[in-house]
């Protein structure tokens, strides 16, 4: 049985799409990037989706809404 994925935000640009991906990674959320551009060519049309198992939804949406600033010196 496959677990059914569900987007859980959507970027404009890789950069920021790799961080986020990074950060649910560390905590052990299973993630993958799925992009609906033509980033090849260097045009974002529609985005790149963040997608997580539906089951680890609300735990992807709890980490990246962590803020870490104040551990930053």
């Amino acid at each position: 049985m496959t677990a059914s994925w569900a987007t859980l935000t959507v970027f404009d640009a890789l950069p920021p799409a790799e961080i986020a991906r990074g950060r649910l990674r560390v905590e052990g959320i299973d993630c993958v990037l799925v992009d609906r551009s033509l980033l090849q060519l260097g045009i974002v049309a529609d985005g790149i989706e963040l997608r997580v198992p539906a089951a680890q939804l609300e735990q992807g949406r709890a980490a990246l809404a962590r803020d870490y600033s104040e551990e930053l010196e």
